[in-house]
């Protein structure tokens, strides 16, 4: 990932966003560990919505420090809560940049936070990933015995 920064925290945790509604990640698609839970704010920015912190169970691998949340659940989450906030937002591009600690979501859910708070809180990913899944169908090449 390069320099650019959003967040003034430290960066944590390399970020993978699941597209796959047919796979959960129950083993680590990097090391192949398996994957504890851990739930933790999520920070989402929308297109014409803001900011939106998400307190999120994700999948979570603690060797790697790899983070994997299930794009359908989140975006099942941000049209609910579009619909009743703000309906000209459903359906607009987002994007997840980063975690916030639980006691800056607390205090965010007890008074609102400007933007400027918002960055000094954030913390950014180190890395965003992308997986593609082999299909279960196709099994790797087996080898002929040699007499």
């Amino acid at each position: 990932m390069d320099n650019l920064r959003l967040g003034s925290q430290s960066r944590r945790y390399e970020f993978f966003l699941n597209p796959y509604v047919d796979a959960r990640f129950t083993r680590c698609p990097k090391c192949d560990a398996k994957c504890k839970q851990r739930k933790l704010p999520l920070a989402i920015h929308v297109n014409d919505g803001g900011m939106v912190i998400l307190n999120k169970t994700c999948r979570y691998c603690p060797g790697c420090e790899l983070l994997i949340a299930h794009k359908n659940e989140i975006e099942d989450f941000l049209t609910a809560f579009f619909e009743q906030q703000a309906p000209h937002v459903v359906g607009n591009g987002y994007l997840v940049v980063g975690t916030f600690d639980r006691a800056d979501w607390r205090r965010g859910q007890q008074r609102s936070m400007d933007n400027d708070e918002m960055r000094a809180a954030l913390h950014d990913f180190k890395d965003v990933l992308s997986f593609t899944l082999t299909p279960r169908w196709v099994r790797p090449a087996v080898s002929e015995k040699q007499p």
